[in-house]
């Protein structure tokens, strides 16, 4: 058990290492929607070898997954969001303000869907215990992003930027939190119709490739393709490539195989905490170090109480 419980926050810790890995080859290859294929195209091949290793074929039963509403093919989409999303609000918000937004909105919208029983999932209706768990992320989202305290000279107990200056992002952090809720609660279902939780994640890597293919054409043909680069200045990016860029993907493997390992052993609450911990533990590090070459962040009393408090209220949401 106690190797699960590792591996659950190991899980956490590469979600976040993904995050800085892909802005990282964001600036290389001055493209986010390019980092996002890259990810895309490293995964899905490393996912192929393991379903032909461990399974025995490739094959994916497309009728029967066909055959189901449309929005079982949105995993993928949802799954085009979160890179982008990650690699667009990284250098705005720093590690740790990034992944406690992100983690508020997946907790938040985790709710609105266990409350409606959305995208296939079993539902789970609000209670007194549950809200007071959303109120204690809430106030622990707070803490992270700094709070106003009468008296203080400076007006808040955190040493970062007004959240005002960062509101966007703010609200792009949070819509990456939702696609992420999404994304686990649509895979979820498409995994019964793929005939496994390998084989479904395959197919939204795949539908992901196909959809960030598809913005980077849409924003071509509006803006011409200057426009999906940073600057507007184009790069030829395969020729820009380094080993250490494969990472990216390859995070993505260990995210999703960590917890498909970890989830039915011990359960979906626990992994959630779980993840958390191992996510608001990197994100602390990258903000203290610069990881990757990301700006530096004051690691605060505020935060790390903030992600002490997340972590209790989705404890409390997931396990009672």
């Amino acid at each position: 058990m106690i190797f699960m419980y590792l591996l659950g926050i190991i899980a956490g810790i590469a979600s976040t290492a993904q995050v800085s890995i892909n802005g990282r080859v964001r600036e290389v290859i001055r493209s986010p929607y390019h980092a996002a294929v890259l990810s895309f195209i490293v995964a899905g091949a490393i996912m192929s070898v393991i379903i032909a290793v461990t399974e025995g074929d490739l094959y994916i039963p497309l009728r029967s997954i066909a055959s189901q509403p449309p929005w079982i093919w949105l995993g993928g989409c949802c799954g085009t969001a979160i890179i982008i999303l990650n690699v667009v609000c990284l250098p705005k918000l720093g590690s740790a303000r990034n992944v406690m937004i992100v983690c508020f909105g997946q907790v938040m919208s985790g709710l609105v869907i266990d409350q409606f029983g959305l995208f296939g999932s079993p539902v789970a209706e609000m209670t007194f215990v549950r809200t007071f768990g959303a109120l204690t992320v809430l106030l622990g989202v707070a803490l992270v992003n700094g709070i106003k305290v009468p008296g203080r000279s400076d007006g808040t107990v955190d040493l970062d930027e007004p959240v005002s200056s960062v509101s966007l992002y703010l609200v792009l952090a949070l819509l990456d939190g939702f696609a992420c809720a999404a994304q686990i609660a649509i895979n979820g279902t498409l995994s019964r119709y793929a005939g496994s939780a390998s084989k479904a994640t395959l197919v939204s890597m795949t539908v992901g490739l196909i959809t960030t293919l598809a913005v980077i054409g849409l924003i071509s043909a509006v803006r011409g393709r200057s426009g999906v680069f940073d600057g507007g200045e184009q790069v030829r990016w395969i020729s820009k490539l380094r080993p250490w860029m494969v990472f990216g993907g390859i995070m993505s493997i260990i995210v999703v195989g960590g917890n498909a390992v970890v989830a039915p052993a011990s359960g979906a609450g626990v992994v959630t905490v779980l993840n958390l911990i191992g996510m608001m533990g990197m994100a602390l590090f990258v903000d203290a170090t610069g990881f990757l070459g990301i700006d530096k962040k004051p690691v605060t009393v505020s935060k790390i109480a903030g992600m002490i408090l997340m972590t209790a209220g989705t404890a409390v949401i997931s396990l009672v």
